[in-house]
């Protein structure tokens, strides 16, 4: 891999993630490792506090009779104390489920179930929609992340201060223990637990360490929701693998991140596409106003052209476009979840910035492919991992064929679902993915699409059309659905969008009973009160955003599935609407 790669991991080590705190205290010692904003000022938590916190917690959890192996949810937004949990949870012996603060009452309710979560960790902005779902057989005990008094939860702090009042031995764990059951979506309604063990994650961020030059001197800032695996691998847990510290931007306005990132000297930090593309746009949009866009359009030329001779000069044109973006400390920028827009990381590069593109799923702990630092192709997601295999399944003529991969980042299975975790694993032990792609002679992965249905969205989120075909199809005045995912306009990524063939005849009744005899817009207008009715209890990203009306019933195998191959997802803008 060469010599710039930092062997890291020849005497730090793969090892459990409760051991994590441990270590690094002794290691990093007082130095602080979190910091997040109180509306005065950022407070900030040390390597032994974290420790101390996580110990008493896991302590508590024990003495309340936590099991090896028992299930404990986490809710909330990105802030210290979910870290706290999560790792309490390790050291207990406990498996973590992070559940999606963005997620529906219903979707919620079914992860804390499924999992036959004991204890859920909350924070305050969360426990009422807790109290809005039916109550959960399994769930013994809600803990409040903040200093609320509500009825039926003890206080985090509370807790905290009895773990610390205990003498109770914590548990030595084995790296093949379960870590981690996070909750991706399903195809038919229901999101299916991905199983991670110790060693799946931990070999995963301290793998990334060996490649990145990271240490105590880097600033994470924490933007991506901390319970996707991205985050949490590598926005997260590496960083504290590393002696780094972690600042947890207060919101997502851009004019607060920006802040966030001058205020702490912020010099790392893990997003989606659409957040680079913004940000791409922002300076951009900026420039045009100030009339300097054209003349950014020409330095950018000059360092292209520096590139062909080995030099670097955007480090240096652009010293004063970084410092007045609030850009001026950072130096990393890792990019994963979707594909991102190749223009987007070449401007990034040549404004003197590092933005690298990655690939991964939850089930590989997420990530199995980096542009490394000294080689990067942006219109690939780069070579595999060391200890990472891939290779490609069945390839068509142009060598391009279903990704899959092995090695210590694999998942152990879905949760509860023997089934689908056969379907994903051949005799070999290979994951297959579900993604499309082709490995060039360097060994650097090309995604070229994903196989069978699955959508990804700008913001980097899986969406699959059964499911919310699922849902439209129980109108009475839907006959039949199909779920596309249409190129947006701007930058790569899909939007999600609709065919909707309806049943005529409840149509027809409908409007009958109205006394009215509907027009084409009627319609049109009833399909998407219809449509917004099914979809209301899904996550935005999985909402409708165009839709068409189509007349006759959609065309069919023997087996009476949708042959979806001869629906082009261009035909919804043609006498579409929007949602």
């Amino acid at each position: 891999m060469g010599k710039e790669m930092r062997s890291l991991r020849d005497h730090w080590g793969v090892f459990p993630l409760s051991e994590l705190l441990d270590r690094t205290t002794e290691r990093y010692g007082d130095k602080p490792v979190m910091r997040s904003w109180t509306g005065e000022g950022y407070e900030e938590i040390s390597f032994p506090e974290l420790r101390d916190r996580a110990h008493a917690i896991a302590r508590w959890l024990l003495d309340q009779g936590l099991q090896r192996g028992d299930r404990v949810a986490v809710l909330g937004e990105n802030r210290p104390e979910w870290g706290t949990c999560y790792l309490a949870v390790q050291e207990a012996g406990g498996v973590a489920v992070p559940v999606d603060s963005l997620m529906p009452g219903p979707g919620i309710r079914h992860i804390i179930a499924d999992s036959e979560a004991r204890f859920l960790f909350v924070s305050g902005k969360f426990a009422p929609m807790i109290e809005e779902i039916a109550p959960i057989a399994t769930l013994e005990s809600k803990i409040c992340m903040d200093k609320v008094d509500l009825e039926g939860y003890l206080l985090l702090s509370n807790v905290i201060e009895a773990g610390a009042e205990s003498e109770t031995e914590l548990p030595q764990r084995t790296l093949d223990e379960p870590a981690a059951i996070l909750y991706t979506s399903g195809t038919t309604g229901h999101s299916k637990g991905v199983l991670l063990s110790q060693r799946n994650i931990a070999s995963n961020f301290a793998t990334a360490s060996r490649i990145f030059s990271i240490g105590p001197e880097d600033v994470f800032l924490s933007v991506l929701p901390i319970h996707h695996s991205f985050e949490a691998t590598a926005g997260f847990l590496l960083p504290i693998y590393c002696g780094c510290s972690i600042t947890y931007a207060r919101s997502l306005a851009s004019a607060e991140i920006v802040a966030d990132i001058r205020n702490t000297g912020v010099t790392f930090m893990v997003g989606v596409p659409l957040l680079f593309e913004k940000m791409h746009q922002g300076i951009m949009r900026k420039a045009k106003q100030q009339g300097k866009d054209k003349l950014i359009r020409t330095m950018m030329g000059v360092v292209a052209a520096g590139e062909k001779l080995g030099l670097n000069l955007g480090k240096t044109l652009f010293k004063g476009l970084r410092e007045k973006a609030g850009l001026a400390t950072v130096r990393l920028f890792a990019s994963g979840g979707g594909p991102l827009d190749p223009a987007t990381a070449y401007f990034f590069n040549r404004l003197g910035l590092r933005l690298f593109q990655g690939y991964g799923l939850t089930e590989t702990s997420p990530v199995t492919h980096i542009n490394l630092p000294w080689r990067v192709r942006h219109e690939t997601v780069g070579p595999p991992l060391p200890e990472v295999e891939c290779r490609i399944d069945e390839p068509n003529e142009y060598n391009i064929g279903e990704i899959c991969i092995r090695g210590p980042n694999v998942f152990q299975g879905y949760y509860k679902n023997d089934e689908a975790t056969r379907e994903v694993f051949d005799d070999e032990g290979w994951f297959h993915t579900g993604d499309l792609g082709i490995i060039h002679p360097d060994n650097y992965l090309q995604i070229t699409g994903r196989k069978k249905n699955m959508l990804v969205t700008g913001g980097g989120k899986n969406v699959y059309p059964e499911e919310i075909e699922h849902y439209l199809n129980r109108s009475p005045f839907i006959a039949e659905s199909l779920v596309l995912g249409v190129p947006r306009e701007k930058g790569l990524g899909d939007e999600v969008a609709a065919l909707i063939y309806p049943d005529y005849e409840q149509v027809d009744l409908h409007f009958e009973e109205l006394g009215q005899k509907p027009s084409e817009e009627d319609v049109r207008a009833l399909i998407k009160q219809e449509i917004n009715e099914a979809l209301k209890n899904l996550a935005d990203y999985k909402r409708i955003r165009f839709f068409r009306v189509v007349e006759e019933e959609f065309q069919k195998t023997s087996t009476r599935k949708i042959k979806r191959y001869l629906y082009n997802p261009e035909m919804v803008r043609v006498n579409g609407g929007t949602v």
